[in-house]
């Protein structure tokens, strides 16, 4: 079996909410890599000091240097100085980066060419449930993206797709599952109001859209789904007539809409 990241070593600048997800999807699923961290918190690289396969770097060149892979996973707008600082040591290196926005011609520009990946991964890595939307640059070759497959397919599932999709994908996964997250509160919220214990209320909510998602991803349609839910005069019908009289569904198409409109503005 081919095995890209075997023997590897794996830095990642940058242990924020992504940074830190990626990193323990890979210690949970990877034996025989080992991971080099860097962050200017240094609070973030404590949390990881027991874990024997992770060693804190104190600097991003430090990482640079002794990183056969550098992931980076820091906020958009800080991508060009820490780019600027580690170039001329990655510049025969897989770069794979994970800020919103940053095209695969400007992380390449950062660095004087080099192989570079452009991932939109979303929060749910931080349980193995991330949806990584994935392309290229120019100069990637076949075992770079298996490379970075492999490393992705730790914190969930891996698409790879054109370039010029991935702000629609930045509004409707990365963003989109804080817009998930919204309706299921509001759900439980509304049990809560009905009389249910907001712990009960939030975990029934919860597994109420989990139980929709995967009828979903096992092929039902949607209207499918609610055709088979909705009877005559009952309950459900009453709900999705309130739903579509406060338009629920308009709100949710512009909130994916507005999102990708602002990951194209970052650039």
């Amino acid at each position: 079996m081919n095995e890209p990241l075997k023997g590897k070593k794996v830095g990642i600048i940058g242990i924020g909410n992504i940074g830190a997800s990626i990193l323990r999807g890979l210690l949970a699923t990877r034996e025989d890599a080992q991971f080099l961290i860097a962050d200017v918190r240094r609070a973030s690289l404590n949390a990881f000091a027991s874990e024997p396969r992770v060693v804190p770097c104190d600097s991003n060149k430090e990482l640079a240097s002794k990183a056969d892979v550098v992931i980076l996973a820091v906020k958009p707008g800080d991508v060009g100085a820490v780019l600027e600082e580690i170039a001329p040591l990655i510049r025969d290196k897989l770069l794979i980066s994970v800020a919103a926005g940053v095209t695969t011609v400007e992380l390449e520009r950062y660095i004087g060419g080099g192989r570079v990946i452009r991932v939109m991964p979303n929060i749910g890595a931080r349980v193995g449930e991330s949806v990584s939307a994935v392309c290229g640059g120019r100069n990637v070759v076949a075992e770079d993206e298996a490379l970075a497959d492999e490393i992705l397919s730790a914190i969930g599932s891996v698409y790879h797709v054109k370039e010029s999709d991935m702000d629609i994908i930045t509004g409707l996964s990365g963003s989109g599952i804080a817009f998930f997250a919204e309706v299921i509160d509001a759900m439980a919220d509304a049990g809560v109001y009905e009389g249910l214990p907001r712990d009960l209320a939030l975990t029934i909510a919860a597994k109420t859209a989990l139980g929709a998602a995967r009828m979903v991803i096992s092929g039902d349609d949607p209207g499918t789904i609610k055709a088979m839910t909705a009877s005559p005069g009952g309950t459900t019908i009453r709900g999705l007539y309130a739903m579509e009289s406060r338009a629920v569904r308009a709100a949710m198409m512009d909130a994916v809409i507005e999102a990708t409109k602002r990951s194209r503005e970052l650039r």
